[in-house]
């Protein structure tokens, strides 16, 4: 049984090696990373290849993810899961600021809302937040997590398909976006007013899983408000938190 347990936490720890900065392993590394022989590392790598967690490239003999794990992570993000691990961060958030207090997650060329809690002026519209779609291009929810993206990955998404222009505060302008994206990474958060829905404010900051941006969480009213040092300091420590719980350190 213990010779079991701990082939399932050198698997576990396999997968968790690979990052946005590292996205492929081969045996003598993973030998190295796990410090374990190396024919350990193989039969490792060959489980998880089989399971199809990995993906062998035979030109050199390295192991990236493979379809298996955008299943799971696909099912995660689909659950209740994420959203409940949220709500708890968002309630205190909501509670400590008076504002709407939403966290979203990449879907393709959108944001997804998976959870989203009222501030005291009640909600943003006359139905559930759960599961609506933010475009990348407009609103801080958005921008906030498309910023941190890498200039060519984020122009999948932005900039080389038509833009609908939601109100008249909507930007199209593929090189106006990238100059905002630029400023918003800069910065660490994102303001907007008004531009996915008429009138509607946001303050908005991604959330980090490791090295990597998860989503992001927006505060937000019917109306514009002032962003000063205590509210963006309420906002990061959301996110930080969040990050933190998601991580394997959280």
């Amino acid at each position: 049984m213990a010779d079991q347990l701990s082939s399932v936490t050198r698997a576990l720890e396999t997968l968790r090696l690979f990052t946005g900065e590292r996205h492929s392993m081969g045996v003598t590394e993973l030998a190295d990373l796990l410090g374990c022989s190396t024919s350990t590392a193989q039969r490792t790598l060959a489980t998880l290849t089989e399971q199809h967690f990995l993906r062998r490239d035979d030109e050199t003999r390295t192991y990236r993810l493979g379809p298996a794990v955008l299943h799971l992570s696909r099912a995660w993000r689909s659950t209740a899961s994420l959203g409940s691990m949220a709500t708890p961060m968002l309630e205190s958030l909501a509670e400590a600021t008076g504002l709407n207090a939403t966290f979203a997650v990449p879907d393709h060329a959108h944001m997804r809302v998976v959870a989203s809690i009222d501030g005291a002026e009640g909600p943003l519209r006359g139905y559930p937040m759960a599961s609506e779609l933010f475009p990348a291009h407009a609103g801080a929810i958005s921008k906030a997590y498309y910023a941190q993206l890498p200039h060519a990955l984020r122009a999948r998404f932005i900039g080389d398909r038509p833009m609908a222009r939601f109100t008249a505060e909507t930007k199209t302008d593929p090189r106006q976006l990238e100059e905002e994206f630029l400023d918003i990474r800069a910065r660490g958060w994102c303001y907007s007013q008004g531009e996915y829905d008429t009138n509607v404010a946001a303050l908005a900051a991604p959330v980090w899983m490791g090295k990597e941006p998860l989503g992001a969480i927006a505060l937000s009213s019917r109306s514009p408000f002032e962003v000063d040092d205590h509210l963006v300091e309420a906002l990061l420590t959301a996110t930080t938190a969040l990050g933190r719980l998601l991580t394997r350190d959280g």
